[in-house]
Formats: C-alpha cells, structure tokens, sequence
C-alpha cells in the first residue's frame, strides 16, 4: 500500500472506532433523559392526586377565587391555598426556591387574567350598548365625496385638512355647529 491509502485507513478506522465508542454513551444519555422524564410526569401526577383529594383545594375553586364577584383590584389579590403549595412541592421535590417562584408566577398570572377579563366585560358591556340597547345606523365612508370636497378645498385656500379633521367636521354632533358657524358668516 502507498502512504496516503495507510493515511486513509487508520483515519477512517480512527472515526469507526470513535463512532462505536459514543453509540453506548449516547444510548445511555437518552435512557436517562427518559427515566428523569418520566419521574417527573409521576410526580406532577402524585401532586395532582393529593391536591384534588384536599377539602381546602375543592373549597379554593368555589371560595377563595370570588368566581361570579366583581373584581376589586384595591380589595382583592390571589393567594394559592395550602394543597396547591403542596402539589407544587411534591413536584419540585421540596424545592422551596422553584416551589416559591413557581407559586408566585401562578398567583401574578392569574391576577393578570382577572385584570384582562374585566377590560373584557367592559368592552362587551360597550358593543353590548352600542349594538342592542341604542343601535345607530352606521354612516359608510364616501371617497368620493372627500376627493371632490379636497379639489375644492385646494382650489379656494391652497390647502386641506385631513381625513381624521374632516371626519370630525362631517360628524353629526359638530356638523350641526358647522352648519350654524356657516350661516352666521
């Protein structure tokens, strides 16, 4: 054999043997991963269990929260109940570190969901006013009408207003004192 194909031999041998080296290691590392995975499955599970078994954990869902009470940001701020804290032990393994930041992460969002769920009845409160207790006909917007009223407008002063002023002018509480400025001049 010449040298380069002694070269290409032991280089390739040298990458067969490292190759066969990493596969039991590699095979060991995903078993791993799983059974760690599946630990910590079982536990989310074990604290879910005790957690539903707890009279102060069903009390929490119906009392604690103030379901179907108006929010009070001032009066009123989620605090987790006892078996939650529990669960969330069992799952982090006494962790109180994890356990506390976990915790107060659950207890901020949901906080921050009674927030977005009263900015929520509000906006259907308004729709609901605007839509079924005091409907008004909706006045489509004619381009053409302001490309004309834009030209004459051009024509007499050199400028226009925009859109948005126009839109306020034309609207029917200040088109009415439009109208009256009108005919005083």
């Amino acid at each position: 054999m010449t040298q380069t194909l002694e070269i290409i031999n032991i280089a390739v041998l040298a990458i067969i043997i490292t190759y066969a080296f990493k596969q039991p290691i590699q095979r060991h590392a995903a078993q791993k991963k799983k059974k760690q995975d599946d630990e910590e499955i079982q536990l989310w599970e074990n604290g879910a269990d005790i957690a539903s078994r707890d009279k102060e954990y069903r009390a929490f869902v119906h009392d604690i929260t103030g379901l179907g009470k108006d929010y009070d940001p001032d009066q009123w701020y989620y605090k987790m109940p006892e078996s939650a804290i529990k669960h969330l032990n069992v799952c982090f393994d006494n962790d109180q570190r994890k356990v506390n930041a976990m915790r107060r992460a659950i207890e901020l969002s949901i906080e921050h969901y009674t927030h977005e769920m009263e900015d929520d009845a509000q906006c259907a409160r308004i729709i609901y006013e605007r839509t079924v207790l005091n409907p008004q006909q909706s006045v489509p917007f004619d381009i053409e009408e302001y490309k004309k009223y834009r030209e004459e407008r051009i024509e007499k002063e050199g400028t226009f207003e925009s859109l948005e002023e126009w839109r306020i002018r034309m609207s029917p509480e200040n088109g009415e004192e439009k109208k009256e400025e009108d005919s005083a001049s």
